[in-house]
């Protein structure tokens, strides 16, 4: 057993490593415009001193407590946008690792396989749009991964101990009202489904269990409590819903040719080659084994233990995710079902309790096998690539800064990217048209367009091909003081020495 702790506590070294490399030193590896938001909104708390800038056009969630309002506070102390956005994506992973850990103790696992759930987590994610909701680059649902193991492990100690205290629990509802704030997603991914398996642990326990065992309703009021705060907190007024309508007649069309292909995508499985998608199988098939092995037990009349009722939540949330997304007109994508990396870690752990050993060298085989995979997959190509790569957004950039243009703007797709490619040197505002240079209302600050800004100020304009026809009207209007500079790739740029972005 000691071996087999010094080996994960390596392991766990190794990918976590490679996070903070690849966070810290190859930021910009996939820049995009959604990606380079929260870097910029980061920015914006800190100059603001606003946990929610009031200039700030919100996007799908409201930020609250997420990576930007810890990247706002490193940058602080860095004054660099990138760095301090790196650094707090590290930090998120880390809580993670901590919040998992602290599951662990609670559920009362011993300490490898608590190492063993710690390192799967890290281990088995590939998907780049997967890695970034977690660790990398953004880490946007990593505050909801660390109040899940840390609500679970409250979940678990009252299961275990049929008591629950009231300063963690008190605690997990404030936390649940934050999450509640910034969108639907807790709901989702948590308390939905927590408040679900709840309720058939509560009729289990009535109906199956002796009569003088009963059950421990405080549990079941507290889970009852975090589903409501939750749902408050999508009531403010600075929160964001999501409006949906019914799809039953096609829902399992949907369920079949677009929902389960997106939650192949989630777990890796078109990303790896043949001897990956064996080992995705597997653990998946784990996953589906001891769902079986549990509803079994309740048919027999059997105990199920803490641990398990919180691997059924944790299971519960992807397929919950689905069948929401399948029977209604929610557009399915592969970030819904995150949690299946965490259901499958879990899985692989509770198989390990149950296995002895031969069958336990072989899991331990299959699960060393995919972590080289994921290396050679997922950060190997990106330690050999530079920071940041050659594109052409890049070297807009780099031209605009040398010339002295750092004023600029362009749709959003190039303009939040182009501004932290430069490190925020250049503010590269988003427009809605390149025809008006109307303010974008989608995570661009009011801030930034005129009258807010001087009207007389050296000014960029960045046009792509496909939006040069449109351009010409804008161009033609104001034909004697915007001029074309250069063309680099597939971007146009032309100067003023006049801002006539608008703010409407």
């Amino acid at each position: 057993e000691v071996i087999i702790n010094i080996f994960l506590v390596i392991g766990i070294l190794i990918f976590l490593s490679f996070i903070i490399i690849t966070n810290v030193f190859h930021f910009n590896y996939i820049m995009n415009a959604d990606l380079a938001s929260d870097v910029i909104l980061a920015k914006l708390i800190w100059t603001t001193k606003e946990i929610i800038p009031s200039t700030w056009y919100i996007a799908m969630e409201t930020r609250l407590i997420c990576t930007p309002n810890l990247a706002a506070l490193f940058y602080g102390f860095t004054g660099n946008m990138i760095l301090s956005t790196g650094l707090a994506c590290s930090l998120m992973t880390i809580l993670i690792l901590a919040s998992m850990i602290y599951f662990g103790k609670k559920a009362d696992l011993r300490r490898n396989e608590i190492g063993f759930l710690v390192f799967l987590g890290l281990a088995i994610p590939v998907n780049m749009a997967i890695l970034e909701l977690l660790y990398l680059f953004a880490s946007y649902y990593a505050i909801h991964v660390v109040v899940l193991f840390l609500t679970l492990g409250i979940y678990v100690e009252s299961i275990r101990k049929r008591k629950i205290r009231w300063m963690p629990a008190v605690i997990s509802i404030v936390l649940a009202l934050c999450l509640g704030i910034q969108g639907v997603r807790g709901i989702l991914v948590l308390y939905g489904p927590l408040f679900g398996i709840e309720t058939i642990r509560l009729i289990y326990n009535v109906f199956y269990k002796k009569k003088d065992e009963g059950h421990d309703w405080l549990t079941s009021v507290w889970v009852f409590s975090l589903l409501a705060a939750s749902f408050m907190g999508t009531c403010f007024p600075f929160s964001v819903g999501q409006s949906l309508s019914r799809n039953i007649r096609n829902g399992l069309q949907k369920l079949i040719t677009v929902v389960m292909p997106d939650m192949g995508t989630a777990i890796g499985f078109f990303e790896v080659n043949i001897i990956g998608k064996i080992c995705l199988g597997i653990m998946a098939l784990v996953i589906i084994y001891l769902l079986a092995d549990i509803a079994h037990c309740m048919w027999k009349k059997k105990e199920i233990d803490a641990v398990q009722w919180a691997f059924l939540v944790v299971s519960a949330s992807p397929v919950v995710t689905a069948l929401i997304v399948s029977f209604t007109t929610v557009e399915s994508c592969e970030r819904y079902y995150f949690l299946l990396i965490y259901a499958m870690a879990f899985a692989q752990v509770l198989l390990w309790r149950k296995i002895r050993g031969g069958w336990r060298s072989l899991l331990g085989i299959l699960i060393a096998l995919w972590s080289l995979i994921n290396i050679c997959t997922v950060y190997l190509p990106i330690m050999q690539v530079e920071d940041p790569p050659a594109s052409d957004a890049y070297e807009v950039g780099k031209y605009l800064e040398t010339n002295g243009y750092y004023t600029a703007y362009a749709t959003f797709e190039v303009a939040n990217k182009v501004t932290v490619l430069t490190n925020g040197k250049v503010r590269v505002a988003a427009v809605a048209s390149v025809d008006k240079m109307d303010i974008c209302k989608w995570m661009t600050s009011t801030d930034w367009y005129v009258p807010n800004v001087p009207f007389e100020e050296r000014t960029a304009y960045i046009i792509t091909d496909s939006e040069r026809e449109t351009f010409a009207e804008f161009l033609a209007e104001h034909e004697k003081d915007v001029h074309f500079a250069t063309c680099i790739g597939q971007y146009w740029i032309y100067i003023s020495d006049y801002n006539f972005s608008i703010l409407e």
